[in-house]
C-alpha cells in the first residue's frame, strides 16, 4: 500500500500536528470529502506513531470543538508496516460553509486554502437554496411554456380529486405554482415540452458493437417526464428484439431480450433521483450485448453501491419529483426499486444488473438475456416456461434440464431466488434440486444463511 497526497488525502506524521488535521477535515467537508492518515512522513512510510490509551477519544473532541457544524468523521486504528496508522475519513457535508477555528477552507490540490467573503457568500447561497424542484423556473420564460393540458386532464381527477379548468388553476391548486412563478417540478412533468431546461432532454442511442463510435439510431425526448418514460421505453423495443416462448398454453408468451419491467423501473429512478444541477442528461445505450442507463449525479452517500438490490430505503434528491411520482402510482418510494430491478432480471432470464458510478454519473447495465439455439421455442437460458435446449414438452425432465442451464448460467442462487425467476413454487424447483444433486450435477456451496447452488 503506497500514500500520495492528493486533494482527497493527507499525510500526517503525529497528532501534534492536530490543527491541521481538523482544518484539512473542515476543508475536506467544504469539497468531495477526504481522508486523513496519520502515523505516515511526506513519502508515506511509516513515521512510528504511538497512540495511547485516550488518544483517539481526545482527537473526536478537539474536532467536535473546533469545527462548526461539528465534524464527526469516522476514526480507525490500522495496522500499517511494522507499526499502526490513524485514518480519519470524512464526507462532503451536507451543510456547508464548514468551519474551523472560525474559519472557512477549502481543499484545492494538495493545500487548504481560506475561503474569501465571495466564495463564502456563493457557498451560503448555493446550499441556502431549495431542492431544485422546489426552486423557481425561470421567470422570464413562462409566456413561452405551453402546458400539457391532455395530461392534465386526465391525471387530475383521478389523482388529484379536482377538476380545474386550466392547467395554471391545476398547478396552483397542487401548490406546484404561485400567482408568478411554477417550480421546476411543475415544468419538469407537465409542460409539453420540456427544451427550455436544455439538460432536463432524455437522450437515447443504438450503437453497433460494443462501443459508442458507430450510431444506428439516436433520438432526443423533450416531452414531460410521465410521458418521456413511455416514449423512451417504445425506443428501446425497436432497437432490440425479442422471441415468443412456445410454452403449451393458449397464448404463448413474449420475452424480450432486457427486461421491459426493470428497464422502466430503472428509468422511473434516473428521472426522479438524478442531480438536475448536473448539466449533463440521462442517457440510454444500447448496444449488441448490453444496454446502460447513465443518470447524472452519484449515489447518497448513505447508500452503499455493493448492497443496492437488498437494501430496502430511499433517500430521494429531489423530494417534490418522488411526491409527484408517488401520486401519479408511477412508483412506490419505499426503497424497492432496485430489488425489483435485479428480481425482474433474473425472471427474464437475464444475468443480474450491474451497479456502478462513472465519471459523475450512476449507470445501471443490463447483460442481453441469452437465446436457446437462436430459436423461438427454447425459452430464457433453458426456458423459464418449460422449454429446453429448443423443446417444447414442458415435462419434469424438462424442468429438471431448465433449472440446471439455469443454474449454469446464474450460479449461486438459493432455492427462493431459483423459484422467482423460473416462476416455479419453491417444492417444486426443491424437487428438481433434490434430482440435480443426486445426479452429481449441482451442488451447494456457502453456508446455509448465504450459500447457493453452483453446477459441478
Amino acid at each position: 500500500m503506497e500514500y500520495l497526497e492528493s486533494e482527497k488525502l493527507e499525510l500526517k506524521k503525529s497528532l501534534n500536528e492536530w490543527r491541521e488535521i481538523i482544518i484539512s477535515l473542515a476543508a475536506f467537508s467544504n469539497k468531495k470529502g477526504g481522508k486523513i492518515i496519520v502515523g505516515v512522513n511526506d513519502q508515506g512510510e511509516p513515521a512510528g506513531l504511538e497512540i495511547g490509551r485516550n488518544t483517539l477519544e481526545d482527537l473526536a473532541n478537539r474536532i467536535k470543538t473546533h469545527t462548526d457544524p461539528v465534524l464527526y468523521p469516522s476514526i480507525n486504528v490500522k495496522t500499517y508496516g511494522p507499526g499502526e496508522i490513524i485514518e480519519l475519513e470524512i464526507a462532503a457535508s451536507d451543510n456547508k460553509p464548514v468551519f474551523a477555528f472560525n474559519q472557512a477552507y477549502l481543499r484545492v490540490g494538495k493545500t487548504n486554502q481560506k475561503m474569501s467573503n465571495n466564495e463564502l457568500r456563493a457557498l451560503i447561497k448555493r446550499y441556502d437554496l431549495p431542492d431544485f424542484d422546489r426552486q423557481p423556473f425561470l421567470a422570464e420564460t413562462l409566456g413561452k411554456i405551453k402546458w400539457d393540458e391532455k395530461l392534465i386532464k386526465e391525471i387530475a381527477p383521478e389523482f388529484f380529486g379536482l377538476k380545474p379548468k386550466t392547467a395554471l388553476e391545476f398547478l396552483k391548486k397542487t401548490k406546484l405554482a404561485n400567482k408568478k412563478q411554477v417550480s421546476n417540478a411543475a415544468y419538469l412533468c407537465f409542460a409539453q415540452d420540456t427544451s427550455l431546461m436544455f439538460n432536463a432532454r432524455v437522450k437515447a442511442a443504438r450503437f453497433k458493437g460494443d462501443n459508442t463510435n458507430k450510431f444506428l439510431d439516436m433520438k432526443d425526448f423533450n416531452g414531460n417526464l410521465p410521458t418521456v418514460i413511455n416514449d423512451v421505453l417504445k425506443f428501446i423495443k425497436l432497437n432490440t428484439s425479442n422471441e415468443i416462448i412456445i410454452s403449451g398454453q393458449a397464448r404463448h408468451a413474449e420475452r424480450w431480450d432486457y427486461p421491459l419491467a426493470a428497464l422502466r423501473e430503472a428509468l422511473i429512478n434516473a428521472l426522479a433521483h438524478r442531480d438536475y444541477n448536473d448539466p449533463g442528461n440521462i442517457q440510454v445505450r444500447i448496444f449488441d450485448e448490453r444496454l446502460s442507463i447513465w443518470s447524472p449525479g452519484l449515489l447518497p452517500k448513505e447508500l452503499d453501491i455493493k448492497n443496492l438490490g437488498q437494501e430496502k430505503r430511499s433517500i430521494p434528491r429531489n423530494k417534490l419529483l418522488v411526491e409527484i411520482f408517488h401520486t401519479l402510482k408511477i412508483m412506490e418510494g419505499w426503497g424497492s426499486g432496485f430489488r425489483k430491478i435485479v428480481d425482474l432480471s433474473l425472471a427474464n432470464g437475464n444475468p443480474r444488473p450491474e451497479f456502478s458510478e462513472m465519471t459523475g454519473a450512476f449507470v445501471i447495465t443490463f447483460k442481453k438475456r441469452e437465446r436457446v439455439n437462436g430459436g423461438v421455442n427454447g425459452g430464457v437460458n433453458g426456458g423459464v416456461n418449460g422449454g429446453v435446449n429448443g423443446g417444447v414438452n414442458g415435462g419434469a425432465n424438462a424442468g429438471v434440464n431448465q433449472l440446471a442451464d439455469f443454474i449454469d448460467k446464474n450460479p449461486g442462487l438459493r432455492t427462493g431466488n431459483l423459484a422467482k425467476a423460473l416462476k416455479r413454487s419453491p417444492d417444486t424447483v426443491d424437487k428438481w434440486l433434490r434430482k440435480l444433486k443426486k445426479a452429481g450435477k449441482i451442488e451447494y456451496r456457502g453456508s446455509a444463511k448465504t450459500g447457493g447452488y453452483f453446477k459441478r
